[in-house]
């Protein structure tokens, strides 16, 4: 195996570079003069060098210097580094420098591991700071410094909750008063379980809108199996639920403020006590369950789940789910009534129905939603973001319309005057805890469940994740869902409906100088004076006004449209992603629509594995460096020698793909030699039969000769006998691979470059082991290099080395390039000479000797000769070659050395090559050390 000395030019050579280079390479080391603080540097010609190093005690003493195989030098003026090495095979490198053997994956150690503790007083502190991490930003928390950014976060937050957790409540189906139920029980819970300091937690446009359909999607059935609900309802004045139901010190209860006109997803209509108890019943239920799913999820570790929702799938989904927002929204908006549909072509139904109900516009509503959209526009857009750097805290728009909505109302008594429907009194006061009804729903829940759990927490986990990166702390996926997760069961059990993170709000409170949950609770006091005090005076506000606060706030969903455009210059599959979400959303419902959007998601990763990228590369000239020969034009192949990479793993889906590639790519198909060689051995073996026939009858007719002749002239006849048998049996056919016409390749080598395969299959390694055999076949050797440690391993598990040689396997490219040009000297030298390669084909690495000596590289370049005894001690020290400046008539040489050497691979290599190193001064060098030594 050949040794080689490679010249590269990376960058310059500062101190500081020198230093880093040499701790960058195990085992090289940089020797310096004993009485003067300089490194020993060599340069492309040969001579040696002094560099100033200020870094010098890093390398020790001169006699504690230990030079490796490696070695490793940087020359300021010419600026290249020095590699000296052997060719490597991966078996003599992984020999020589004791490679550990990967562990095998052990499922029930590692299960072990995650449930045991050894319940000392360390494990139950670290156990307590990771499920409750508001202890340890309680314990950094400094009121003096970030107190006042909680208040006003704080404060602006909770204006924003009071008329988006009424308003989110429509899109849930439910009444307005249990969003604000959700604006305040869950955000308790995740103050304490919570990881992320900024984020929002209450009411979300986009799962709010599914938990609507869900629970839309369970009415029908529900309210057919409740016929009977008068046991459950008491008949205190005609009013339609109990006090039982909710409680509030001795107030009126739920049951006499809901009953009043409001509204649901179909429309205005005076709900029922059956139709609210099975809406409450579906909502509380199928948070439960989502709550459920989520710890599920937590204690299975599956925080990583939500990898697998791409930022395009999220922004396709989302807005998508704005479009069915927006839909809820127009007919409060128009004041028209229109039917409830589920499932597939949702919208296109709502609008049809819509459209032919247009005539029953209420102009009223149209105008008052109209003139409350303007001036949501026009201060948010104006006001807020034009003077946001200017303000300690944003106009609070929104609450200012609600108030302004309500007075109107109230005043101008638009319910009676102008049919306008609105919210109806709202009742004071917390409901009675009490758990949700488990019935017969649950099956058919699941599947919602599931998906809310997921969607919810994959948008509260990437806000989280946003503002973790730009504060600079961490975010445990897992203890989020934790955290979610609990805080939907307690909500539950206090009439809620599913929480989730606001992207809105959480912006706000990071905009207005939030620094923890603390800023959850401040906006939760908020909510809870409205709840036990102010709620019941925002009855008259029209539900026209939360229409349009709703649809102002989905502007920056829509603006994600924007997206495309970019999506479409920077990558088509990101660009597809997005729009193939965003049309299942739209056109099937937002939960088949994310299912779709994931599943196809998932496929363009499979497409890509399955046709990945392949090329041929080729030798950089000057250099050991190997690049795509589609992307570099000044690269040259070597000849002889095609370099084949695929850029990603091989597995069953791509094994084929594989396999056309590298025979197209090559272009050498060792079927098709195959097949031609056959059908060439098939027309030899033709004439070898009719030879044969040809010869049988000319001895049988020699034979006749001698039964008819006298037997005077037998002996004469027996010699012709003889001369017609040597003749026939001189004529023979020629083999068929002698003949002119065999087929045979230009290609006597192919490398396979695996470097970017990061695992292998079973049927990738069969495929490996059939193109081995294939090529062999043709007499074309297959190289496989830069193979990774879990690739080798699955080799060894399947046998592959029973069927491909170890030495096929090298280290590098260039290493299966020196070894594929082992027999072909003229163009060995020159690639040698181009890339300052100093090679010997007689020298083997073995792999237990650790130190290969560069002294009986250049002593024997040119012969075989024995090494002696100062080149072997120094072989056993392996000590780095110094290159000293040439005198006398190796002058001359060195000058004829800085002449420009062509190199004829091709005939397309660059004339630039570098001087080939002087090597009689290397070996005059070596000598006067043997003197020393003696």
């Amino acid at each position: 195996m050949s040794e080689f000395k490679d010249i590269r030019k990376p960058r310059s050579a500062t101190a500081s570079n020198i230093d880093e280079t040499i701790m960058e390479i195990p085992g090289g080391r940089t020797y310096r003069d004993r009485s003067t603080s300089v490194m020993q540097t060599t340069d492309t010609h040969g001579s040696t060098r002094k560099l100033f190093n200020p870094f010098n005690w890093r390398f020790g003493k001169r006699k504690s210097q230990d030079y490796s195989t490696t070695s490793l030098a940087v020359a300021q003026k010419s600026n290249t580094v020095n590699v000296a090495r052997p060719v490597y095979t991966q078996e003599h490198f992984d020999t020589g420098f004791d490679m550990q053997g990967q562990e095998d994956f052990n499922f029930k150690e590692k299960v072990r591991k995650c449930f045991t503790c050894d319940c000392s007083k360390k494990c139950w502190k670290d156990f307590m700071y990771k499920t409750l991490p508001f202890i340890n930003i309680m314990k950094n928390y400094s009121p003096r410094e970030d107190l006042p950014g909680d208040v006003i976060a704080g404060l602006t937050v909770g204006i924003m909750n009071i008329p988006q957790g009424m308003a989110y409540a429509l899109l849930a189906s439910m009444p307005p008063i249990f969003g604000l139920y959700v604006s305040f029980f869950p955000v308790l819970i995740y103050f304490f379980f919570g990881g992320s300091r900024h984020i929002s937690v209450g009411t979300f446009a986009v799962v709010s809108l599914m938990v609507g359909g869900a629970v839309e999607s369970q009415m029908d059935k529900c309210l057919s199996s409740t016929t009977a609900v008068s046991d459950a309802v008491s008949s205190d004045g005609g009013q339609n639920y109990t006090t039982s139901s909710f409680m509030d010190n001795g107030t009126t209860t739920m049951a006499a403020a809901l009953n009043m006109s409001t509204t649901t997803a179909a429309g205005p209509a005076e709900m029922s006590a059956e139709e609210l108890k099975c809406r409450l019943a579906t909502a509380t239920t199928l948070t439960l369950l989502v709550g459920l799913c989520q710890i599920l999820m937590g204690f299975l570790k599956l925080g990583f789940v939500t990898i697998y929702l791409a930022d395009p799938l999220i922004s396709g989904f989302t807005t998508g789910a704005a479009c069915h927002v927006f839909t809820s929204q127009v007919k409060y908006v128009f004041g028209i009534k229109v039917n409830r549909y589920n499932g597939a072509l949702k919208l296109i139904k709502t609008y049809i129905n819509l459209f032919e109900n247009i005539a029953t516009i209420n102009w009223a509503e149209l105008i008052i939603a109209a003139i409350c959209i303007v001036s949501l526009v026009l201060v948010k857009e104006c006001i807020n973001d034009r003077f946001k750097s200017k303000m300690k805290m944003p106009v609070p728009i929104d609450l200012i319309v609600v108030i302004l909505g309500t007075l109107i109302s109230y005043l101008a008594n638009l319910k009676e005057n102008f049919s306008v429907s609105t919210l109806g009194t709202i009742p004071v006061g917390f409901p009675q805890p009490s758990a949700p009804e488990f019935t017969s729903s649950v099956p058919s829940l699941l599947p919602n469940a599931i998906t809310i759990a997921v969607v919810a927490f994959a948008i509260s986990v990437s806000m989280s994740k946003i503002f973790a990166k730009k504060h600079n702390y961490e975010i445990d996926a897992d203890q989020e869902l934790l955290a979610h997760g609990l805080a939907n069961i307690f909500g539950s059990f206090f009439s809620c409906f599913t929480s989730c993170a606001s992207l809105s709000r959480s912006a706000v409170q990071d905009n207005q100088g939030g620094k923890s949950q603390i800023a959850g609770l401040i906006s939760s006091s908020l909510i809870l004076i409205v709840l036990v005090a102010i709620g019941p005076y925002f009855g008259t506000l029209p539900n026209s006004v939360l229409a349009a606060i709703i649809l102002v706030a989905l502007k920056g969903m829509f603006k994600q449209f924007t997206e495309l455009k970019r999506l479409w210059y920077i990558s088509y599959y990101d660009f597809l992603i997005w729009l193939v979400s965003w049309l299942a959303v739209v056109i099937l419902d937002v939960d088949l629509g994310l299912a779709v959007g994931v599943v196809f998601g998932l496929l363009t990763v499979v497409f890509r594995t399955q046709y990945p990228n392949t090329t041929v590369l080729a030798r950089v000239p000057h250099t050991d460096l190997y690049k795509d020969k589609s992307i570099y034009t000044t690269v040259q192949e070597v000849p002889g020698i095609k370099i084949f990479r695929i850029d990603a793993s091989l597995y069953y889906a791509n094994v084929e793909h594989f396999r056309k590639k590298l025979y197209k790519l090559t272009t050498v198909n060792p079927r098709t030699i195959k097949l031609m060689r056959a059908k060439i051995q098939s027309k030899v073996n033709k004439e070898i039969k009719e030879e044969e026939k040809a010869r049988a009858l000319r001895k049988k007719r020699a034979e006749k000769y001698t039964t008819d002749v006298e037997s005077e002239r037998a002996p004469s006849l027996d010699n012709q006998t003889d001369l017609i048998g040597k003749d026939s049996d001189n004529i023979d056919v020629i083999p068929a691979n002698k003949r002119d016409g065999w087929p045979k390749s230009e290609i006597q080598h192919i490398i396979v470059d695996c470097s970017m395969m990061s695992y292998v299959d079973s049927v990738g390694v069969n495929m490996l082991k059939s193109v081995y055999q294939e090529y062999s076949d043709v007499d074309i050797d297959v190289f496989l290099v830069n193979c990774k440690a879990a690739v080798r391993d699955m080799f060894r598990r399947c046998s592959f080395y029973e069927k491909v040689p170890q030495d096929k396997i090298y280290l590098t490219i260039h290493d299966a390039v020196i070894a594929a040009l082992a027999k072909k000297r003229e163009i060995l030298e020159e690639v040698n000479r181009d890339t300052k390669i100093v090679s010997r084909p007689s020298s083997i690495y073995n792999g237990s000797e650790r130190n290969v000596s560069m002294a009986s590289i250049l002593l024997n370049r040119r012969a075989s000769q024995p090494i002696s005894p100062a080149a072997s001690h120094m072989k056993a020290r392996g000590s780095l070659v110094p290159n000293l400046p040439p005198q006398g008539e190796d002058s001359e040489m060195a000058e004829h050395d800085d002449e420009k050497i062509e190199d004829p691979i091709n005939d397309e290599v660059s004339k630039n090559s570098l001087a080939v190193p002087d090597i009689r001064n290397k070996a005059r060098f070596w000598r006067r050390k043997q003197s020393c030594h003696m």
